[in-house]
């Protein structure tokens, strides 16, 4: 499977990955890796695990969900912003 956003820029490169929001395929120089707050019911209540998960988006979506935007979620912001390149 190749890259949807290298396609549209007429380049043939390997997806590394697949949004999961839109489900493009995406290559690493198009990916967004976020972390995000994994909550686990326990007992009677909810605790938060020590370690974010990964979340990985494309270009468009991570834009779309950090453009600040009126309801635009605040960004959680971790480790993983640096690996895909987080803005």
């Amino acid at each position: 499977m190749n890259c949807y956003d290298c396609a549209q820029l007429g380049r043939t490169t390997p997806a590394t990955a697949v949004c999961r929001h839109c489900g493009a395929a995406v290559c690493t120089a198009h990916a967004r890796a976020t972390g995000v707050t994994v909550h686990r019911t326990t007992g009677m209540g909810s605790s938060t695990r020590p370690r974010p998960a990964r979340r990985i988006t494309c270009t468009t979506c991570y834009d779309a969900e950090h453009s600040g935007g009126v309801g635009a979620p605040v960004p959680h912001r971790t480790g993983f912003d640096l690996i895909g390149g987080g803005r």
